[in-house]
């Protein structure tokens, strides 16, 4: 058995102990590891965790005099979180790496001003919370450290984000960050991603052996066993009972109590326990419960106000209840919660009220206003004036989810009903911004809407629209864009707040499209009005152009939606507006065929979210640079940027990643796996149940892309002609090339002249070279023998001149089909396997077999590739880490890029240049690729 000090034992704990002394043990051999202790309360997780701290600074398990500090030069850092401060932002991250902020001077500067900000040592914009958390990783994993966060399930919701981001991204830097989580059932799964090691009760010997301990007197084993058995081994139940069973019932002479104490159950035995103590004790415990994580000297005072103190907590020592002078200890955390818990409302409002009379001083002005809150039971507008003052200052910290707790709290107390709704209004939009969208729902759902004055009817809709989208409500996407037009119309006047309403129905409009509630055509006619043409006014701009193009097509909608495109590609945009604007300015050049002004947008939003911060932002950017990368057949462009929302995803805690499939249907078409054809369809009845309209039609253009492919052009034709609309080509006018070629193949000529007119209309009005030489090579298909040859060669140089790989390929695949057909076989020959070896180059894997098939047409032996074809012998991550440092950046630049420490950057790098054979960042560009 394991002992723990003098009076802590272990019982039955030998293999988690081996868990943590193996983490140990590998981190003295510079591995990172992160685990969570996970179980119900009083199972043992502080004790482990306490086990962990005492084993962690040495080696060999010597004790300090013998052994030396041989592990952890950076020590360990330990918190426990503190229900009271679980409203503050920041607060627990703050206690953690408090020790360090004299380091913070070495950090990236925007990793600084944002730490800064959080933990209140400087005023500035919010920071956000990812930024916050790779200054924390890069302070944390600057030396070897043990790490430890006990009650993890009462940190504050930033500290428990940042923290999981943290321990998400540890590997080689030789630190160990323990958490130790009470199972809940409403766990909002902040810890996704981080390995759990569940704990449960003691098994029979081992709790018998624990119990056996505890006695000090005789014990009868067979009520040894029905106690073990009773207490499913509840390691703090067994304690409590062994202390405090009779010497009788220790022996089997008199009954156990029942039910046995475990569970829920501790909690009413402790308050049993508190309720036979003097009123002046449990006025002492009260306060002390209400005031943890508070100043000592205001605790002090409290007592004094309410003619208690310290000293008046002997009965509850001698139960070994509580320890010390203030700070108090709680024997366990559902001592602290049973005692504040079974206190009647009028003694809680007491100690409050004591407590908010002693907390003074601004930098416990938020502390304060909690008290006051707490000690209020009627509405009384100077404590709701205070909480929301508190919600203001949460927010400019970036604590979202406590602006949010402030103002829902100040709603409750605000006596006037026209104030109470606008400042339910403000708690709803926190809420949304916290990222609790269920929470805004509640909020606006119990709201006087009648008493709603000025642009607040307007941010309610708005609220409404966006939070149905994000908590999955049914025909949420569907109605969001409806939502938002309405909210354009009840902000009326308010043309600055009507802009950003149209803008969001556009935005929603682009996710749901033809599965949405409300037309393009509808919201281009609410655009018009809201426009401008000031070069200054992107706003303005974007209106124009959206409304313009979707009102008159090509035609007359091209040159307004060009200046947007160039507005919102200026080099000058700040990098939130850029941000806030990508995904309009992405579906913008889409529009019009724009790769070039495309591939700029991405780079620089890759670039802006990076040096913010904004991972969700930046995992919309990979996002679209696969896509983007995918229709242009750059399918390696593509790989990398699914590959980098990979990792983003993972440091943010999306660990149950969709299939790649349903993100990027456009990519794994072109690689066209096994079972793909049947989980396509799969993912369209998906999508069309969410009103993913955009996702939907994509999809259906890449299973028509695939049927092209593989020869099956009625089936191409027939998907196609779901998704454009002859006779007005507007969003899907990029779809007429497949349509064209599908028809021709499939012997619907009529079906192919009417697409080719839409696209030569489309395609001359956006006057680029990918859309002037899809023009040509469709026109190509359509002519006769003697003129065809003319149009594919200026497709193919045309698509030389572009970024567009795939398009030259397949131009090249079906002018070798041609000519093939034309039997000209040497010039056949060449154009077939040029083409088969740009689809190997990326594993296009359909086209790469119809041009290989081709190719044996003409009696040439196609070599089917290798299992290992297109395989590297870098990881992923090495990979990431060796391109980057091919181009000359510091250890410290890629892991502000990658979300690593420094550490397991120079980790990766070491094992790149051992598998490259080189030695430095100059030999990486000799020996990888561009």
């Amino acid at each position: 058995m394991r002992l723990f000090g003098q009076s802590d034992r272990l019982f039955g704990r030998d293999s988690e102990c081996a868990r943590l002394d193996d983490l140990l043990r590998e981190a003295r051999g510079g591995r990172s590891a992160a685990l969570v202790l996970r179980g119900e309360a009083g199972v043992g997780k502080t004790a482990l965790l306490r086990y962990a701290r005492s084993t962690a600074p040495f080696a060999g398990g010597g004790s300090p005099a013998t052994s030396g500090a041989s592990f952890a030069p950076g020590g360990s850092l330990a918190i426990s979180g503190v229900e009271a401060e679980s409203g503050f932002p920041y607060a627990g991250l703050h206690r953690l790496i408090l020790p360090l902020l004299a380091e913070r001077a070495l950090l990236p500067a925007t990793q600084r001003a944002a730490l800064e900000v959080a933990c209140g040592l400087t005023d500035g914009p919010p920071p956000d919370l990812y930024l916050v958390s790779l200054a924390a990783l890069t302070l944390l994993a600057a030396q070897p450290r043990l790490c430890v966060v006990d009650d993890v399930q009462w940190l504050d919701r930033e500290s428990a984000g940042a923290l999981a981001f943290v321990a998400r991204r540890l590997h080689a830097e030789g630190v160990v960050l323990l958490f130790g989580q009470r199972a809940l059932p409403d766990d909002a799964g902040l810890l996704a991603g981080v390995d759990v090691l569940e704990l449960t009760g003691l098994g029979r010997a081992a709790a018998i052996a624990l119990l056996s301990d505890v006695v000090s007197g005789d014990l009868d084993l067979s009520l040894a066993e029905q106690i073990a058995d009773s207490t499913g081994g509840n390691p703090l139940a067994l304690t409590d009972l062994g202390h405090e069973l009779t010497a009788d019932q220790l022996r089997g002479a008199s009954p156990l109590p029942d039910p046995v104490p475990i569970g829920s159950r501790l909690e009413h035995h402790y308050s049993s326990r508190v309720r036979g103590y003097p009123a002046v004790t449990r006025d002492w415990l009260v306060l002390a419960a209400a005031g943890t994580g508070g100043r000592t000297e205001h605790l002090l005072d409290a007592a004094r106000i309410l003619g208690t103190g310290p000293e008046q907590a002997a009965p509850a020592e001698s139960d070994r209840l509580v320890t010390g002078a203030p700070p108090v200890e709680f024997r366990h955390p559902l001592v602290r919660s049973a005692i504040y818990g079974d206190a009647d409302p009028v003694q809680r409002r007491a100690v409050h009220a004591a407590l908010a009379e002693a907390t003074t001083g601004p930098a416990d002005s938020d502390r304060r206003a909690w008290h006051l809150a707490a000690a209020t039971v009627a509405p009384d507008e100077s404590v709701a004036a205070e909480l929301e003052r508190s919600a203001d200052r949460a927010g400019a910290r970036g604590g979202h989810t406590a602006r949010a707790g402030f103002l829902t709290r100040a709603v409750e107390l605000t006596p006037d009903p026209a104030v109470r709704a606008t400042r339910q209004v403000q708690a709803a939009g926190a809420a949304m911004a916290a990222g609790a969208p269920g929470r805004a729902l509640l909020l606006l759902d119990t709201l006087a809407e009648d008493l709603l004055t000025g642009p607040d009817p307007g941010t309610v809709l708005m609220t409404r629209a966006v939070a149905a989208v994000n908590a999955g409500v049914p025909h949420g996407l569907r109605d969001a864009a409806a939502m938002c037009l309405s909210a354009a119309e009840a902000f009326g006047d308010d043309r600055a707040n009507a802009r950003l309403a149209v803008i969001q129905a556009i935005q929603h409009v682009t996710t749901a499209e033809h599965l949405g509630s409300t037309t393009e055509a509808e919201i281009a006619a609410a655009a018009a009005p809201l426009a401008g043409d000031d070069p200054a006014d992107l706003d303005g701009l974007l209106l124009a152009g959206y409304s313009a193009f979707i009102t008159n097509g090509f035609a007359g909608g091209v040159p307004p939606l060009r200046r947007a495109i160039a507005a919102i590609a200026d080099p000058g945009l700040p990098d939130e507006v850029l941000l806030t604007r990508f995904i309009l300015g992405i579906n913008f050049c889409n529009m019009v065929w724009d790769d070039a002004t495309k591939q700029i947008l991405i780079d620089r939003a890759e670039a802006a979210a990076r040096r913010t911060g904004a991972l969700h932002a930046l995992d919309i950017v990979h996002f679209i640079g696969a896509m983007t990368g995918a229709v242009l057949g750059r399918l390696n462009d593509a790989d990398r940027h699914d590959a980098a929302g990979q990792r983003v995803r993972l440091a943010i805690g999306i660990t149950a990643e969709q299939e790649q499939v349903w993100r990027h249907p456009e990519l794994v078409a072109w690689r066209a796996p096994a079972g793909l054809r049947e989980t396509l369809p799969h993912a369209l009845g998906v999508f069309e149940m969410l009103h993913m309209g955009g996702m939907h039609a994509v999809t259906r253009l890449s299973l028509a892309m695939l049927d092209n492919a593989v020869g099956d052009y009625a089936a191409a034709r027939d998907g196609l002609l779901g998704i454009v609309d002859l006779g007005r080509p507007l969003r899907y006018a990029w779809a007429l090339p497949e349509l064209v070629e599908a028809s021709v193949r499939s012997g619907d000529r009529a079906t192919a002249e009417l697409a080719f007119a839409d696209l030569d209309l489309a395609a001359r009005a956006s006057d680029t070279p990918r859309a002037l030489g899809l023009l040509d090579r469709s026109r190509a298909l359509l002519s006769e023998p003697g003129e065809a040859e003319a149009y594919y060669l200026a497709a193919i140089d045309r698509f030389d001149n572009t970024v567009s790989y795939g398009d030259l390929a397949r131009a090249r695949l079906i002018y070798g089909e041609w000519l093939r057909r034309r039997r000209r076989r040497r010039d056949a020959r060449d154009q077939l396997t040029t083409a088969l070896e740009m689809f190997e180059e990326v594993r296009a894997n359909a086209f790469a077999l119809r041009a290989g098939q081709e190719l044996a047409a003409l009696g040439e032996h196609v070599q089917s590739p290798t299992p290992d074809a297109g395989q590297t012998i870098l990881t992923p991550q090495e990979a990431a880490v060796a391109i980057l440092a091919r181009t000359g950046e510091t250890n410290a630049e890629i892991a502000a890029q990658l979300f690593l420490s420094a550490n397991t950057v120079d980790y990766h790098l070491r094992k790149v240049f051992r598998k490259l054979g080189v030695s430095s960042r100059r030999q990486l560009r000799d020996v990888l690729p561009d």
